[in-house]
């Protein structure tokens, strides 16, 4: 509103007078055209403007251009189509029925075998209708993966295409996909027919449709799931270092003796108050001599070699064991690993989901390691996959990319809520018995 009293052409002080002086004065100002110009911006309606094909070597064809949509489409259903200035309108009536359609064969100029893309250019009119393509061509008929629908009001560009080796990369997917729906009458090399159908959308689907919008357009952003597989793999691998390091040295700090356990305990100690960014540089020194820049290896190797809060937490709690079931197990002709695996192990098994927890979260959650290791945007984990779609995505200023970045967050903190659910009676288990003494 306040934008569009700016745009009547009134001195700024003439606001102030009194109501019966600014009606006068608003009377005498707005003239029909200004109420035209108005009354356009805030109506929604849909506008049909180009539709294109591409082929594989860049050359484009018009098939429907702006000006004459009106002549080149046949309208099937409740609609109809009027020109306007450089689009055509295209109103519709789904009182009756839920389908609308525009259909028509053309001719291309290239072989219709090299088509790569189809491009549709319309402006929505914010009613969250459903706009599908299907596309026949050398026999074939393919529709489109998914629909659509008619948000916003601002122009836009649809675009389909055929699977294909584009599909597997990082970059970001703009396009819809055409999948084979079986046969058609349509034959000629350089003919292809293009159906674009409107389904009326419902009111909760609609709001379905609302929901989902940005859980989509993240999909088709980021290489979602690449980023997803990779961090389930370095949790794995993470989880199967940490847990066999961590309860192999703490049981040597704790059941075993040796000369020295007092003063390595001591040092393994002293490793927890260093801090990170002290080791940070001679690590990576030491992970770039060894050839693993730009590789995963750094991000999973350390945790065969332990860590020391870990060691710490299993050591108090098997201190706590009593040594009876160890000599127990020792008259039977167990060993020290035998003694480790069948009893040690099973007694610990609520320290152990504690710190695979944890290690979990610090895995899941690692920023700082793919940011200095890696290099190559197919090797990110989703915690810096998100970060990388920030920086390309946001505009400073503005609200733009925020949803997305936001249904990005939930779906990865969707395993760690799952996993604490699952594991809470071992996490709660393992924190009330952490530390007494049997």
């Amino acid at each position: 509103m306040f934008g569009r009293r700016r745009s009547i052409p009134i001195p700024y002080e003439r606001w102030s007078d009194s109501g019966e002086q600014l009606r006068a004065t608003l009377t005498a100002a707005i003239a029909p055209d200004l109420i035209d110009s108005v009354f356009g911006q805030v109506r929604r309606v849909l506008l049909i403007g180009q539709l294109r094909a591409r082929s594989t070597e860049l050359q484009e064809d018009e098939l429907v251009s702006g000006s004459d949509a009106t002549t080149k489409w046949i309208v099937a259903g409740p609609g109809a189509l009027s020109q306007k200035a450089d689009a055509s309108e295209f109103s519709y009536d789904f009182s009756s029925e839920s389908k609308v359609m525009l259909s028509q064969t053309f001719t291309t100029s290239f072989p219709i075998e090299r088509l790569r893309r189809l491009q549709f250019y319309f402006q929505p009119d914010d009613s969250w209708h459903a706009l599908r393509m299907t596309v026949e061509k050398l026999g074939h008929r393919f529709v489109s993966e998914r629909a659509v629908y008619l948000a916003d009001h601002n122009w836009q560009v649809a675009t389909w295409q055929e699977p294909s080796a584009e599909d597997s990369l990082t970059k970001i997917k703009t396009w819809t996909l055409l999948k084979d729906a079986g046969q058609s009458a349509i034959q000629g090399p350089n003919e292809i027919r293009i159906t674009l159908e409107l389904h009326r959308t419902g009111v909760m689907g609609a709001w379905l449709a609302k929901i989902w919008r940005n859980y989509r357009l993240t999909l088709d952003y980021i290489p979602f799931w690449r980023y997803v597989g990779t961090g389930l793999f370095l949790v794995i691998l993470n989880l199967i270092g940490t847990l066999l390091s961590c309860s192999l040295a703490a049981y040597a700090f704790a059941r075993l003796r040796w000369p020295g356990r007092g003063i390595c305990f001591a040092a393994l100690l002293g490793t927890m108050m260093i801090p990170a960014q002290v080791t940070m540089i001679p690590q990576f020194l030491i992970m770039q001599k060894l050839g693993w820049y730009n590789t995963l290896k750094p991000l999973w190797v350390m945790s065969f070699f332990g860590s020391a809060f870990s060691i710490f937490l299993l050591r108090e709690f098997l201190k706590g064991i009593p040594r009876d079931l160890e000599d127990a197990a020792r008259l039977d002709g167990c060993g020290f690993l035998r003694i480790y695996w069948h009893i040690m192990l099973p007694l610990v098994r609520p320290t152990l989901a504690v710190i695979a927890i944890f290690t979990f979260l610090a895995t899941w959650n690692d920023f700082m390691g793919p940011l200095i290791y890696l290099s190559d945007q197919r090797l990110y984990p989703l915690s810096f996959g998100l970060y990388a779609f920030q920086i390309q995505s946001l505009q400073p200023g503005t609200s733009a990319g925020i949803g997305m970045l936001m249904a990005g967050s939930l779906l990865m903190m969707l395993p760690v809520i799952a996993i604490f659910f699952f594991a809470q009676r071992y996490f709660l288990q393992g924190i009330t018995l952490t530390g007494m003494k049997g």
